[in-house]
């Protein structure tokens, strides 16, 4: 199974999520938004196949808005971390993989305090 979190206001075209199956929906206030981000965020927790998982986060890449955001999702083996054009997928546990994820997510302006997804 696939597990993820998607923010609602990341997205630019919210049809994929019909590809996915929300698990549960919440409201954050957060403190840490980036200038282009609003203060409040609509957080979606979604499941989906595993067997489908590089071709929804593929299909996610190109639903999100083009800077400054992304999605997290993993398996019980992979973590997929998937920006706007670009999916990062590593082993739980790489270490220099997260990293370079972290790395690209801070050359498209996300801010640091936001690199935080569990592996």
């Amino acid at each position: 199974m696939l597990k993820g979190l998607i923010l609602k206001e990341s997205l630019e075209d919210a049809r994929v999520l019909a590809l996915v199956h929300i698990t549960r929906t919440e409201s954050w206030h957060v403190n840490n938004a980036a200038q282009n981000q609003p203060a409040t965020w609509t957080a979606l927790s979604f499941e989906a196949d595993e067997d489908q998982a590089d071709s929804l986060t593929g299909q996610l890449s190109r639903s999100l808005n083009a800077q400054g955001w992304y999605v997290n999702a993993s398996t019980t083996t992979h973590v997929y971390v998937i920006f706007p054009g670009k999916v990062f997928k590593y082993r739980k546990g790489d270490a220099a993989r997260r990293e370079s994820a972290k790395r690209y997510g801070r050359s498209i302006n996300i801010p640091e305090s936001q690199l935080d997804w569990s592996e």
